[in-house]
């Protein structure tokens, strides 16, 4: 009988461990694993994406994005016949935005410059969280779009907050949700990913769709190309007329 028991209470302690939450470290590096290790992310020096950007049968767009460490980015949108550009060298971040009238090459106002260094570091916000000054907290468990995930939730070194959700399957990013600007003003915004694809060892997503709070449309991006440790000019991401500046 005490055989018995001592077994019994062995089992489920087994089982009561197996079922229990993971922490906070164990779903951020199963994600990590999942999208090929933390070493092949940390060999990615450079990355250009290019694809098209959708908002409706009459409004579609190429996208390419070019990201060079440390955090130098440009995203560049070509729209009917005129290209904007969003950029930054690491320090200074400017626009072109033709289509609102802004010909020239102009510093990015803060709120937009903080999001585009967000999108400049190449390995994301959860690798090396504590290294950066981020705080991670696992909020929970829930259902979304019929997937099972974990939300995270990271306040970033500069304040801001975003929530990841971590398919508890494939422990890829299934979506991401902030307050982001749109049209002047911090709108709730939702980014979803999915067909995911290896491209040298990495896993990236090639179907990106954003939805914000208040926009009539839903913005699909196809991805159709990515490289890796592209051969990128610095020159390209730094401000005309600013080269000197560092």
């Amino acid at each position: 009988m005490l055989l018995r028991r001592t077994t019994w209470v062995a089992v489920a302690g087994l089982v009561t461990a197996c079922t229990a939450a993971p922490t906070v470290d164990v779903v951020v590096a199963r994600h990590l694993d999942a999208r090929g290790g933390v070493e092949r992310l940390a060999a990615v020096q450079s990355l250009r994406l290019t694809g098209r950007a959708i908002a409706g049968p009459a409004h579609q767009a190429h996208v390419r994005r070019e990201i060079q460490r440390p955090g130098g980015i440009r995203t560049e949108f070509t729209l009917q016949g005129v290209t904007a550009v969003r950029a930054c060298d690491g320090g200074t971040c400017w626009q072109v935005a033709p289509l609102q009238g802004l010909f020239d090459p102009e510093p990015m106002p803060p709120e937009t410059t903080r999001e585009l260094l967000e999108q400049a570091d190449i390995d994301g916000p959860l690798v090396d969280w504590k290294g950066k000054g981020h705080r991670v907290t696992l909020v929970g468990r829930e259902s979304v779009d019929g997937h099972e995930v974990f939300r995270l939730e990271t306040t970033r070194a500069d304040g801001t907050v975003r929530y990841d959700l971590i398919d508890t399957e494939s422990h890829l990013l299934l979506r991401t949700e902030a307050k982001r600007l749109v049209r002047d003003r911090l709108r709730d915004t939702a980014i979803t990913f999915g067909d995911y694809r290896e491209v040298e060892g990495l896993l990236f997503a090639h179907s990106i769709e954003v939805t914000a709070e208040g926009a009539p449309n839903r913005i699909q991006v196809k991805v159709e190309k990515v490289e890796i440790n592209p051969a990128l000019d610095v020159d390209r991401f730094r401000m005309p007329g600013n080269e000197g500046a560092r």
